[in-house]
């Protein structure tokens, strides 16, 4: 066509309505040749091709990926343009990017891209709304992009991606060192359609592309947060500038979000290292503290303090009955599973029979106990229909906990996230839905929350018949499996109830003694705390997973330690920094409490080398040694909570929770190195080489 030294690419199928604006905006400008790769068009888009001058070839229906690959590979410029079909360039745009391009020594240059509505309509606007106003339009991707032929033929684009692909790519070659960019001076239109159609296709795309690209690539986990940063942040900007576009954003997350669980959800039958099995067992602790305080937030917004406290204390009762009913059979999973033959379908079916039954039985127990003592807790069992939600709330709750463990025990916790997110989805939404019909009681909190952990039964359930390992009922029932079980099981249970237990009772310890309010602003805190919390705990629990299973190594415990302390950290950072931001928007009886978070950061990041060593000690059948130092932190914390909470309130209470951590702390560290130095001694001097390889 010229000497513009490029060859433009174009990728399209059924794209009729659009091709030929955008072929005839690139012809205008004379680039040394046209490419259209046609995706088996069932319209007229390659006999539009052929009419403004295009070479047409058919992807055969390979995708994408496929089609810009193909498109490159028969370019003969140096300089490849990939240019989608929904793009119409500016008169001149192509020569001022390339001169750009080729100045500023770019291997890759997109075009600054103003999107637009093809249409009048709600869909088309929202979109263009969207991507006008994201951060991610400054991101590098390949709609309308520059690239040079011999890097994008050296990298390529992966045939595995449906959608993502230049997510995907982006990320390949900056770990590469390409130097890639996106002009801030010449700028294309970008079209959207301009139905609902069109745009849920792209929120599935973009949810299932990102679940493939974080599956790829594992240091890339934080991507799985994007859509519900970016609806929080749509979320808020909707409210000041476009109130309208809201019911955008709610689609925008339900369907990215039921794309990437989709993707997920499909078994990958690989395992995952500890690192990465901490990190997505710590995200599935902390993606749904968002979720969890808009929940509570929402009740406060609705409910009085008093029905707030009654209803996290009832809350924490749930959860305490369910630490108290799993007698040590989650940790034994995690050292019994990775053994079985069978894909552990018996010992899955043992396990959750045993602590739904057990904790059911607990929850039985302390209602009857709490109801007799008549306060805190107890007067929420003056409604028949609390009480009733309570029972089903422990029993569907200790559930889930344990197909946390049987995940953690197939070395894939990345499932663990699904069920987290939709659990705490699910519990919102239901919370929402019976305020907007006029409930405005306790029973729809109590029950929004049993309500969510049906909801993480079931897919946890559905997860395992895809993996081919689900439950076996029939052979579940017998008691020699769960004597199997409960045999490492019950030494394991001391040590997980002092572990866990102060953190179910605080909230009880301070209703009893300070009363319903308090307890209210003391369970936000508590809560946004406690989902930190889990990281370290995720930390300890891989270490298990991994010392018990084939791939023991020298140098684990040091890993799991780093992974731990680094996420732990992050974590902790993201709560001191949006924690008072948070407290202060449900209104002055919780802003305080914003004081409470610089005491209980700090004694977080203590705990990763306590959890670390409880991990070891359950790996090596140090139960004894380790349950003490539990329960001594368990005994400072609990024996003078009442005191220390009527004396010095939430601060004391607090303060005095630091203190049993950075005891425990201590302790763990010296035995930490001295356990270590043992090991690494005996495998050095005493262990055959042959047998080095084998668990510890």
């Amino acid at each position: 066509m010229s000497d513009l030294k490029v060859s433009v690419v174009v990728p399209a199928r059924n794209a009729a309505a659009w091709l030929a604006e955008c072929l005839e905006s690139i012809r205008s400008q004379h680039p040394h040749e046209m490419i259209v790769i046609d995706g088996c068009s069932t319209d007229d888009t390659a006999a539009i091709a052929r009419e403004h001058g295009a070479t047409v070839i058919s992807d055969e229906g390979r995708g994408l990926p496929a089609a810009r690959m193909l498109g490159a590979r028969r370019a003969s410029g140096d300089v490849v343009a990939l240019i989608d079909a929904d793009v119409v360039l500016a008169p001149d745009s192509l020569r001022r990017l390339l001169a750009e391009f080729e100045s500023g020594g770019y291997d890759g240059l997109q075009f600054g891209l103003a999107s637009e509505a093809d249409g009048p309509g709600y869909w088309g606007a929202a979109l263009a709304w969207h991507h006008n106003h994201s951060r991610v339009r400054g991101w590098f991707g390949v709609s309308a992009t520059l690239m040079r032929r011999d890097v994008l033929l050296a990298v390529g684009f992966d045939d595995d991606f449906r959608s993502g692909e230049d997510v995907e790519l982006r990320i390949r070659l900056e770990q590469a060192g390409y130097r890639l960019g996106v002009s801030d001076s010449v700028v294309v239109r970008h079209r959207f359609g301009d139905t609902f159609d069109f745009a849920r296709d792209q929120w599935l795309q973009d949810g299932a592309g990102t679940a493939r690209t974080v599956r790829k690539h594992r240091g890339h986990g934080w991507l799985v947060f994007l859509p519900l940063l970016a609806t929080v942040r749509g979320v808020g900007m909707s409210l000041f500038r476009a109130p309208r576009f809201l019911p955008y954003w709610m689609c925008f997350f339900f369907y990215n979000y039921r794309a990437m669980f989709g993707e997920i959800l499909r078994p990958a039958h690989k395992p995952i290292s500890v690192g990465g099995n901490a990190a997505w067992l710590a995200a599935a602790r902390i993606a749904p503290m968002v979720t969890g305080f808009l929940f509570w937030a929402l009740a406060a917004l609705v409910l009085p303090p008093e029905q707030i406290g009654l209803g996290s204390a009832v809350v924490s009762a749930a959860l305490l009955t369910v630490q108290l009913g799993m007698l040590g059979v989650g940790p034994a999973t995690l050292t019994l599973l990775p053994a079985e033959t069978d894909g552990g379908r018996r010992l899955i079916a043992t396990s959750l029979l045993t602590v739904a039954a057990f904790s059911l039985f607990g929850a039985g127990l302390l209602v009857v106990i709490t109801r007799w003592l008549g306060t805190g807790v107890g007067q929420a069992w003056n409604d028949p229909l609390v009480t009733v939600l309570f029972l089903a709330t422990a029993l569907l709750a200790a559930s889930a906990y344990q197909l946390d463990h049987v995940g953690v025990a197939q070395e894939r916790a990345d499932r663990t996230l699904v069920r987290s997110l939709t659990q705490s989805l699910v519990q919102l939404a239901v919370l929402a839905a019976g305020f907007a019909v006029g409930l405005r009681d306790l029973a729809l909190v109590v029950g929004a929350v049993a309500a969510g952990a049906l909801a993480s039964v079931l897919v946890g359930l559905r997860q395992l018949d895809r993996a081919k390992v689900s439950p076996d009922w029939r052979h579940g029932l017998r008691p020699r499996p769960a004597l199997k079980l409960l045999k490492p099981g019950l030494p394991n249970h001391a040590l997980m109830l002092a572990d866990r237990a102060p953190g179910y009772l605080l909230p009880l310890i301070v209703a009893a003694t300070l009363g319903p309010a308090p307890t209210a602003a003391w369970y936000v805190v508590w809560m946004m705390a406690s989902a930190v919390f889990f990281v370290p705990q995720s930390a300890g629990f891989t270490l298990q997973t991994a010392l018990a299973g084939t791939r023991a190594r020298p140098g684990l415990v040091a890993s799991a330690l780093r992974a731990s302390l680094l996420l732990t950290l992050v974590a902790g950072l993201i709560l001191m920094v949006a924690g008072p931001f948070l407290l202060g928007f449900l209104g002055p009886q919780y802003a305080s409490a914003w004081v409470l978070l610089p005491v209980l950061v700090p004694a977080l990041l203590l705990s990763c080398v306590t959890q670390v060593y409880y991990g070891l000690c359950r790996a090596r059948g140090r139960l004894f040694e380790s349950t003490v130092v539990a329960t001594l932190a368990a005994i400072l914390v609990v024996a003078p909570a009442a005191a220390v909470a009527q004396q010095y309130g939430l601060t004391g209470v607090s303060v005095l929770w630091a203190v049993a951590q950075a005891t425990a702390s201590l302790i763990a560290t010296r035995r930490l190195i001295t356990l270590t130095r043992v090991k690494t001694a005996a495998t050095a001097g005493e262990i055959p080489s042959a047998a080095r390889h084998q668990p510890t």
